[in-house]
């Protein structure tokens, strides 16, 4: 046996086939470190690059000719000890972008939840006007509008609509022979827009490009949601299609036969409603003395000679009109 070491020792070198890249000994190298391990080491001229190369063979500090075997698991940490490395400043390089991005993702959920809010409520006297001045000139191609018949309400300036966009605007009848609803009425028509009036809007509203309504009240709200967007333009569609058109800024504060009847009419059913003159008067958004004037008219149409007694014959005789 040990002449069979010995002529291993004399033997030429072999060396081995192994690429540079290789993460195992090739079978050459796995006999030839099973022989450096009984030995106890190998001439430094017969080993296996590979064992070299992966650390199982290295030199002892006493005898540069030979090579001595080292255990796999020191060889193994020693090849795997920069990959950690590595894999150690990557896992910091990952931490530090992930905690980098922490405020973006926030900000980015807090946008998203913002534009797909389809509601956002504005309060304060100074700020709602700011608001619906800039849907006005916001708008692109198509503002309605919509005044109510009671409560002043924030004022749009109709000037501020920009030069191409098609504007229609309802008024209550009562804007017909209020002086300052009048002055808005030619205000509008001035600026090229369109007014129609009927007896009750429903609300203080505005409808930019059909895509986004503002409701207006002792604060506002701007909605975007497209189907109550669509809803509430319907909504003025067919009020504009019912109500009286005005003939033009030149027009005289007077109202048409038609319109007068209609308010009279409205009048009725708010007095059948048992609503006083005064409330009547808010309801419309007319003055005391013009309710006052139709209840005599009615009166004196019906033959009443009460208050009581009106009611009870606008009951009577208009039955359509008892709620």
């Amino acid at each position: 046996m040990h002449d069979d070491a010995q002529g291993n020792a004399q033997a030429p070198a072999t060396g081995c086939h192994c690429t540079d890249g290789a993460g195992t000994p090739c079978a050459d190298g796995l006999a030839r470190y099973r022989a450096a391990v009984v030995k106890g080491c190998l001439p430094r001229a017969t080993a296996p690059h590979c064992l070299v190369r992966l650390g199982l063979l290295t030199p002892p500090p006493d005898d540069p000719d030979v090579l001595v075997p080292v255990s796999p698991q020191s060889a193994e940490s020693e090849l795997l000890q920069p990959v950690r490395e590595l894999l150690d400043a990557q896992q910091d390089r990952l931490r530090s972008i992930s905690s980098g991005f922490s405020p973006v993702h926030a900000i980015y959920r807090a946008a998203r939840r913002e534009s797909q809010d389809w509601l956002t409520a504005v309060d304060g006297a100074d700020a709602v006007p700011v608001l619906l001045d800039q849907a006005v000139r916001g708008c692109r191609t198509e503002l309605l509008t919509m005044r109510p018949a009671d409560g002043p309400g924030p004022r749009t300036d109709p000037a501020l609509v920009p030069p191409g966009v098609t504007h229609r605007a309802l008024y209550p009848h009562a804007a017909r022979t209020h002086a300052a609803r009048w002055r808005d009425v030619q205000d509008v028509e001035r600026a090229g827009g369109r007014v129609r009036t009927l007896h009750r809007p429903t609300g203080h509203l505005l409808v930019c490009d059909r895509t986004t309504a503002y409701l207006v009240g002792r604060g506002a709200v701007e909605i975007r949601h497209p189907a109550v967007v669509a809803h509430l333009a319907a909504a003025f569609d067919d009020a504009w299609e019912r109500a009286a058109p005005v003939a033009g800024p030149a027009a005289a504060r007077t109202r048409e036969p038609l319109i007068v009847d209609e308010v009279r009419r409205e009048v009725a059913r708010l007095l059948v409603s048992g609503l006083t003159d005064d409330a009547v008067a808010r309801r419309l958004g007319v003055s005391r003395r013009t309710v006052a004037a139709h209840a005599a008219a009615l009166s004196a149409d019906l033959g009443s000679r009460s208050r009581a007694q009106l009611g009870y014959l606008i009951a009577r005789t208009r039955p359509d009109l008892v709620p």
